[in-house]
């Protein structure tokens, strides 16, 4: 099923984004390229593809304005996932009334039970893993986090949440390092890259029809099967809608945790006065983890298409140009957050953007939030020590993630 794509010739990238996507610099640390870009630009850039919004009110705005959607342009030919009857857009990647029709039906699935019953079993299995870690750096010095701890954590909840057969649970882990960069922009990947993400979208495909016709067949407790039976006004997803959303929440759940996971345990292991205070208020973990999302950003870049002109922050955009919100700018916003470059977990107020907002908001963002803060309190249970200031990134765009988180896991010694 998968289909080849063309990618843009490497002289045209500049025109497309404000900074160089390639920039190793950029990509180990974004934040000081987003402030030369606000000092230097303003909160509305344009570029040779639309423009490039930095601001948090401005992309605020961008998300509710209704005249932009997905529409049909680059960045939505890059989301699509393959199916029997051709490429398909998910329902992230619609707009209404399909999207509303099927995010309706996809709510019913994803209910406040269905979530918290994660709470006990993400618990139990963060604890087991993070013991491990602790066992192999007695046995070896140091582990990698990353493999030991976000990969498999991320994958145990999802399957919890839609029951994976175990002899699919490495494969779909591999498939999650090929699809961490499944929301970058086509002309950014290397051939090899963008052949493994199209691989790996294929993979999940079949792994998806498989599990849809046994549940089908044999309902269970689960969130596939609720995604099967759930209806709404005499309607129910049909084959390609529910194959199609399947497929994203295994795209988006065998990778996203992962990324969210290593960017929080990076900050505060950076933060030692941060862990601290995490340690001795645990009962402002909610508000904690909003803060650690909004400090390093796992969801740095989504566009949308201007379906009609229209105008962002002032800046004229002509129907079918692209708009790029840069939402690691977004959250470091100080017309937003004061002092927003300080990691500071007493900070409340204004919600980051790492999510959305508006009708595009992510369905699953109570679960990434939850998975955040068990892996927080069971390693917030040990002394660990960083290896490393500066892990290597997976180089990616649209969804930051480490390749990598080398520590020392020890059982604690102080208080």
């Amino acid at each position: 099923m998968t289909e080849t794509v063309e990618t843009a010739a490497t002289e045209d990238l500049p025109e497309v984004l404000p900074y160089d996507p390639f920039d190793p610099a950029f990509h180990s640390d974004p934040y000081p390229t987003y402030r030369r870009l606000r000092a230097t630009g303003g909160s509305v850039i344009r570029t040779g593809a639309g423009v490039a919004v930095l601001s948090y009110h401005d992309v605020h705005a961008v998300l509710r304005n209704p005249k932009l959607g997905r529409g049909e342009g680059a960045g939505y030919q890059d989301t699509l996932i393959p199916t029997p009857e051709g490429l398909r857009p998910a329902v992230m990647f619609m707009d209404p009334p399909d999207h509303t029709r099927i995010r309706a039906l996809v709510n019913k699935a994803f209910t406040p039970r269905a979530i918290e019953r994660l709470r006990g079993p993400a618990a139990e299995l963060a604890a087991k893993l993070v013991a491990e870690t602790a066992e192999e750096t007695a046995a070896h010095g140091s582990v990698d986090l990353t493999a030991r701890l976000f990969r498999p954590l991320g994958a145990g909840v999802l399957n919890i949440l839609v029951g994976v057969p175990e002899k699919y649970l490495a494969q779909c882990i591999e498939y999650a390092n090929d699809a961490g960069r499944g929301l970058d922009p086509a002309y950014t990947l290397s051939p090899e890259a963008l052949a493994n993400r199209l691989k790996a979208r294929d993979g999940y495909v079949e792994i998806a029809k498989e599990l849809i016709d046994e549940r089908r067949a044999r309902p269970v407790d689960d969130l596939m099967s609720e995604l099967v039976l759930a209806e709404q006004d005499g309607e129910r997803l049909n084959e390609i809608e529910l194959l199609t959303t399947v497929a994203n929440i295994f795209l988006a759940g065998f990778s996203a945790p992962q990324a969210a996971m290593g960017l929080a345990v990076l900050s505060l292991l950076r933060h030692p006065d941060q862990l601290k205070w995490y340690r001795d208020h645990p009962e402002e973990a909610v508000g904690s983890v909003e803060e650690l999302m909004r400090f390093d950003a796992s969801v740095q870049l989504i566009n949308r298409t201007a379906l009609e002109d229209t105008e962002v922050g002032g800046v004229p955009v002509k129907a079918g140009e692209e708009v790029f919100m840069l939402l690691g700018a977004a959250n470091r916003d100080p017309e937003a957050y004061p002092d927003p470059d300080r990691l500071d977990l007493s900070r409340r107020g204004t919600r980051s953007l790492g999510f959305g907002h508006g009708i595009h908001y992510c369905v699953a963002a109570p679960i990434a939030k939850l998975v955040i803060e068990v892996v927080l309190n069971a390693l917030s249970e040990y002394d660990v020590e960083l290896r490393t200031q500066n892990p290597q990134t997976n180089g990616a765009l649209a969804i930051r993630s480490l390749a990598e988180l080398p520590v020392a896991v020890r059982p604690r010694t102080s208080s």
